[in-house]
């Protein structure tokens, strides 16, 4: 195996380091080695983006030819596998083929070994090393630089609080030491190294780190430390060696403690006299707000007051107020002061963690004592901004200082948690008060996005993402492109918002909110490009080892392990999701997946009876899920017969009965299938009769000639204009498109039976007709899809290709498991053939396999696409 040591030292070594040596020598040549090893995460990158980073300067011609003599040198010299190729556009590392240590230390970080990566960090990315002409490779450098340092003090710190807890204080203040020297310029890391040093003992190493601080701030800034630091450090030089009075020690602990309750404790009250009520009165002010924020929960004033006064209690004691706050099962506490001076009130607070190490701080301030209450909740925002409570942290931090509103804060956490846990209505309603709170809050309008995605509304989603991009000023980079991706998948731009993704993930590799979203779009979109939905696994794999109750990555976990016929990782991660999800949005689905995994026929009718009383929704998302992922064409049959005999509605039972015809055309069954056509079509003609013409235009169908004339004919007669708009959601996502939908369907029948002329004249009619008021996009793919089967009959396949991936349009990815129109499938299986006839197989390979992965209307696609993928 290749060694590549980027970190501090830069090595490359192998079975002939003479070669590997020459590549070292050779810049450009090893930045694109090291580029590929290093750039997190491990993935295969497109020619064309190592071209813009590498050979800006050249034209398309020559930098590609660069590129081919750069990868030939290096397999040359140290080995073919070690760059490998995926398809003709990507390349990548080889599995197993080169040891880096920067990707070493990322995994040693992921996986919680601090100690592992700091071994493995010896210094900055590839010190020293430059590649001329690059500027776009010296940005990604110098950002992987900052990431890789940063995380490294992560690790330090992490060391030095461990150290710190278990009493080693020799190497709590080594680790300290390090950290704060991996971010000389961090004023809040000196702070922090000043505290832990004070903790430990060390005052004299806290004094000279203040004063090593003082000198790099006025040489390089011409600055000096900020009040918050003087204030740490005056407190330091002056904090008396002097235990507690024995008689101010609390009794033990009587619960158990837990991280996210708080306890507030009274105020130091400076200057004017009549604020002194506030000592007292900040402890049930600011405890009632924090309470509730998330979930975040607050020692009851009146009980801690109640101690305090029986104990007694020193304002400020750190030490004391830690072991109070832990009689009451508080993991965290805050000590603040309250100052007055000519009117003006002005409060600072410390938010502490059990073990005395500071978390957060907050400090407001108002011209008069009646903006008392707006200086408490400015307060406790500023808390809930720096308090790190699990998954979910960053956008809540987040959130805390991009609202000036508590209740839009409040109610935002409240939703953020709902969506976290699978509930997407009940995230929806709290979003919807968060905004009625704070009308400008953009993470608010995101994130009511996304639950509205989650609850398969996609017109409401769309909308709202445009609002948060209408918000969006005073959010960071990071999240202006996560913003920016939600809108491009959101409005069909899936290649931006995937590109969008990749950037995050790979400069922000903790953010559990961008993996999940990376894997939601690929599973959902994916099937639309020729590509697998399984390739979405390694995004949720990582949103699950951030956060192991990510209700929604086990949920589409399960799902791939399914597609991939891994059935008992299958059931363990639809267990997992109910276990941790029990009152989930898709909790019922799950419980009928899972029973129809495991052929369990009593939990089945349980499940179906609890669906009978579900949203629409839900039973469309059970429906969808037993037959595409379960292996069990028998269990979704049962699934749909139980709704057809416990609805009344004629347009419910039409639509049982059509997706009973395609589990029937699925298993194999023709007469079936045509018998469910026949129930459906007279309950409702038009989706009947719809569904009747695409079944006789399938080419795997056996269809008597006569009755597929008669087909025609009935096609012929049809008034689609006349057909009255339904009120029904899954029909009426066709309202307006009757009339698209059945020259569409002639186009595809006439073509069967040979008669390309009038194939050709129905397509012509198609596309006279005027836009519908809705569903333009499922117009134009009509139009493209027909005319692609023309000149199919026409023996022209490579123009029939070109209509079919000319306009291409993944926006209504959310729509294809409600519509056969919708769900593209038809399309997609002459894709695939075509492509097979014109001799590109493995692009065939990638459109027959992904087939059958979205939607139930494709499940009569399987059978002729098996094998062939």
């Amino acid at each position: 195996m290749i060694e590549l040591r980027a970190l501090g030292v830069l090595d490359l070594r192998g079975p002939k380091d003479a070669d590997c040596r020459a590549v070292l020598q050779q810049p450009k040549r090893f930045g694109v080695l090291a580029f590929l090893a290093i750039a997190s995460p491990r993935r295969f990158h497109r020619r064309d983006s190592l071209l813009a980073m590498f050979w800006p300067d050249l034209d398309q011609e020559r930098a590609r030819a660069a590129l081919r003599r750069a990868l030939y040198f290096v397999r040359s010299a140290i080995g073919a596998g070690v760059i490998v190729g995926r398809g003709e556009e990507e390349v990548g590392i080889g599995e197993h083929a080169l040891w880096c240590d920067a990707s070493a230390f990322d995994e040693a970080c992921e996986s919680g070994e601090p100690a592992r990566a700091l071994e493995l960090y010896r210094g900055d990315l590839l010190e020293g090393f430059y590649v001329a002409g690059a500027p776009e490779y010296e940005r990604w450098l110098e950002r992987e630089r900052g990431r890789l340092r940063e995380r490294a003090a992560t690790a330090a710190w992490a060391l030095a609080d461990r150290a710190a807890v278990s009493g080693d204080v020799a190497e709590a203040a080594r680790r300290a030491r390090g950290a704060a020297s991996l971010a000389p310029e961090d004023e809040a890391g000196f702070r922090r190294l000043i505290a832990v040093l004070d903790r430990v003992g060390d005052r004299s190493g806290a004094l000279r780190a203040y004063e090593e601080l003082a000198r790099r701030l006025a040489a390089d800034f011409e600055l000096e430390p900020s009040p918050e630091t003087r204030t740490l450090i005056e407190a330091v030089r002056t904090r008396a060696e002097r235990p507690p009075p024995a008689a101010a020690a609390p009794a033990a602990p009587v619960l158990a403690v837990a991280p996210d309750t708080i306890a507030v404790f009274p105020f130091t009250i400076r200057g004017d006299a009549h604020l002194a009520y506030l000592g007292d009165g900040m402890v049930d002010l600011l405890a009632t707000e924090l309470d509730g924020a998330g979930p975040i929960r607050t020692v009851d004033p009146r009980a801690l007051l109640g101690y305090l006064a029986q104990e007694g209690w020193r304002d400020g004691d750190a030490t004391l107020a830690a072991a109070i706050a832990a009689h009451f099962g508080a993991g965290r506490f805050v000590l603040g002061s309250v100052t007055g001076s000519g009117g003006r009130v002005q409060a600072a607070a410390s938010l502490y963690r059990s073990s005395g190490r500071p978390e957060a701080t907050a400090q407001a301030s108002a011209d008069a004592e009646a903006g008392l209450f707006g200086v408490v909740d400015d307060i406790a925002r500023q808390l809930v901004a720096g308090l790190s409570v699990g998954p979910g942290t960053r956008l809540s931090r987040l959130a805390a200082v991009t609202t000036e509103s508590l209740p839009a804060l409040k109610a935002y956490l409240k939703g953020e948690a709902e969506l976290r846990a699978g509930r997407y209505f009940d995230a929806m309603e709290s979003m919807q008060r968060a905004l009625a709170a704070d009308p400008s809050f953009a993470l608010a309008y995101y994130r009511l996005a996304s639950a509205a995605a989650g609850a398969a509304m996609p017109e409401l989603a769309r909308e709202v993402s445009d609002s948060a991009h209408e918000h969006r000023e005073r959010l960071s980079g990071h999240d202006r492109l996560l913003l920016d991706a939600q809108r491009a998948w959101l409005h069909g731009a899936v290649t931006e918002a995937e590109g969008h993704y990749g950037t995050i993930t790979g400069t922000h590799p903790d953010d559990v909110e961008a993996w999940f979203l990376l894997g939601d779009l690929l599973f959902h979109s994916n099937p639309l490009r020729g590509r697998s939905a399984s390739e979405a696994r390694g995004p949720f794999e990582r949103a699950i080892a951030l956060d192991p109750d990510h209700v929604s990555s086990l949920v589409h976990l399960a799902r791939i392990a399914a597609i991939d016929g891994r059935r008992d990782d299958a059931e363990r991660f639809a267990a997992r999701a109910l276990e941790v999800g029990p009152d989930a949005d898709q909790a019922l689905a799950l419980r009928a997946l899972l029973a129809s995994l495991r052929g369990d026929v009593p939990a089945q009718s349980a499940a179906v009876a609890d669906l009978q009383r579900a949203r629409a929704v839900t039973v469309a998302v059970a429906f969808s899920d037993v037959a595409l992922y379960s292996g069990n064409l028998a269990a979704a049959a049962r699934l749909g017969r139980s709704f057809l005999e416990a609805t009344r509605s004629a347009e419910m039972r039409a639509l049982c009965h059509l997706l009973l015809a395609h589990i029937a055309l699925a298993a194999g069954d023709q007469s079936g299938a045509w018998t469910e056509l026949a129930a459906a079509e007279s309950l409702d003609q038009a989706h009947g009769l719809a569904t009747r013409g695409l079944f006789s235009a399938l080419p795997f169908v056996t269809v008597d000639p006569a009755a597929l004339r008669a087909t025609r004919d009935a096609l012929v007669a049809w008034d689609a204009d006349a057909v009255p708009a339904s009120s029904f959601l899954i029909f009426a996502m066709h309202n307006g498109l009757h009339p698209h939908i059945r020259l569409y369907l002639l186009t595809l029948i006439e073509a069967r039976l040979g008669d390309v002329a009038a194939a050709r004249s129905h397509t012509e009619a198609l596309g006279r007709l005027p836009p519908p008021a809705a569903g333009t996009e499922l117009a134009g793919h009509l139009g493209r899809g027909a005319r692609a089967r023309v000149a199919r009959a026409e023996g022209r396949a490579e123009d029939a290709l070109r209509e079919l991936e000319g306009g291409r349009s993944e926006s209504w990815f959310q729509l294809t498991v409600a519509s056969p129109f919708y769900s593209q499938a038809f399309e997609r299986f002459m894709r695939a053939e075509l492509l097979e006839e014109v001799g590109r197989a493995g692009e065939a390979r990638g459109w027959f396999r992904s087939i059958a992965e979205r939607s139930p209307y494709e499940l009569i696609y399987r059978e002729p696409a098996r094998g062939r993928g």
